[in-house]
């Protein structure tokens, strides 16, 4: 900010690439040599007027030789087409769209490279007609951290699926098994009757295949949902119903529930504005608070009020998915520090399920917590931000 008001109260200004030959302040100079941002000056065409030491590092344009031109070469055509026609509206309206306001844009290198910026814009009080100074910073490095840290949390997350899956092998051999071992009964039932000949009864051979591709369709439906669950997915975000993700998930979470004779029950809002957020990530979430839950209560004596999965619009904006459980609730000392890694109450567990967790719901925008239940047991619960349509 002090470079800003520096930059802003100044009275006069280098003339160098004026026709006059005044080269101005000496302080201002000095400024504009040391500063590590890029700072461009254009009159009210759009023309050059200051192109520091730093925007020649940026953009690989010499000062001599971009002077006068339109800053418009230094973006992206999608930008460029419009800039003139922004800069007019605010002359005539006074109406301000990006002048004095900084946001995150798109610039063009001499190369033809694309890079991500920094831009705020102000205008500058000069006698004579009205002037504009840019202040420029190259984030290329920093989106590039953030692309890596993003890819490697999607890496994690999805090793943390495919352990889950691990765990859950027993059950998901169990719940394909079943429709395999139904429609192998139902195929050698079929060869008896077709071997009576003419007593084979045709009814009952279509029942035999009704219930064969029925029971072919549920096998069918835990493979799909198994495959959509271990996807590789890319971070792209989209309108998601918190409702729907449930119901989906569901499939592959009551496999442990029934297992271990723990009932689970949806307690869902009738309405629930969407959410954005990636779908698979949401649901890994999702899936390893349910099976926590199960894993809590499978040793309870009582195990009648189950573990309960419900939904509701928060007050204070975004949609709140809560999972409860009454089992035996988590220990105090485990309790302080229950999202760090390798952190877990669990005999065989790694203890980093909460931890993958809490980063995907937090790189949503939102947060994830715990609180006892008052009726005994743990309650677990995220929020995340609404999706609103630009």
């Amino acid at each position: 900010m002090a470079l800003w008001n520096l930059l802003m109260s100044v009275d006069r200004v280098p003339e160098s690439l004026y026709p006059a030959s005044d080269i101005g302040d000496a302080n201002f100079r000095a400024l504009l040599h040391a500063a590590v941002d890029a700072i461009i000056m254009i009159d009210e065409r759009g023309g050059i007027l200051i192109f520091n030491p730093a925007a020649e590092r940026i953009f690989g344009y010499r000062e001599s030789e971009i002077a006068g031109r339109n800053v418009s070469m230094l973006m992206p055509s999608h930008f460029a087409d419009h800039h003139d026609g922004f800069m007019a509206h605010y002359l005539v309206t006074g109406e301000r769209r990006i002048i004095g306001k900084g946001r995150e844009v798109e610039a063009l290198r001499r190369d033809g490279e694309v890079f991500p910026i920094e831009l705020s814009v102000g205008q500058v009080d000069l006698p004579g007609p009205p002037h504009f100074i840019g202040i420029i910073r190259d984030i290329s490095g920093r989106k590039r951290a953030e692309q890596e840290m993003r890819e490697l949390q999607e890496r994690l997350a999805r090793v943390g699926r495919f352990s889950t899956m691990g765990e859950m092998a027993a059950g998901l051999a169990h719940e394909i098994n079943q429709p395999l071992a139904a429609i192998n009964t139902y195929a050698q039932t079929a060869e008896r009757l077709l071997k009576a000949g003419a007593a084979a009864d045709a009814e009952d051979l279509q029942h035999i295949c009704r219930q064969v591709s029925q029971q072919a369709h549920r096998a069918g439906e835990v493979i799909r949902r198994l495959r959509g669950f271990l996807r590789m997915q890319d971070s792209a975000r989209e309108r998601l119903d918190c409702n729907a993700l449930i119901r989906e998930i569901m499939v592959l979470a009551e496999l442990d529930a029934r297992d271990r004779d723990v009932p689970l029950c949806m307690s869902l809002a009738e309405v629930l504005p969407p959410v954005r957020g990636n779908a698979v990530e949401i649901q890994q979430v999702l899936l390893n608070l349910i099976r926590n839950a199960v894993d809590a209560m499978s040793a309870q004596p009582d195990r009648s009020q189950g573990v309960i999965i419900s939904t509701r619009q928060r007050e204070e904006g975004g949609v709140e998915v809560t999972v409860t459980d009454h089992g035996p609730g988590v220990d105090e000392q485990v309790a302080r520090q229950i999202f760090h890694p390798f952190v877990t109450s669990k005999q065989n567990g790694l203890g980093v399920g909460l931890s993958i967790s809490r980063t995907i719901i937090q790189s949503h925008g939102g947060r994830l917590g715990f609180q006892p239940n008052p009726a005994g047991g743990a309650i677990f619960s995220f929020h995340l931000p609404l999706s609103f349509e630009d």
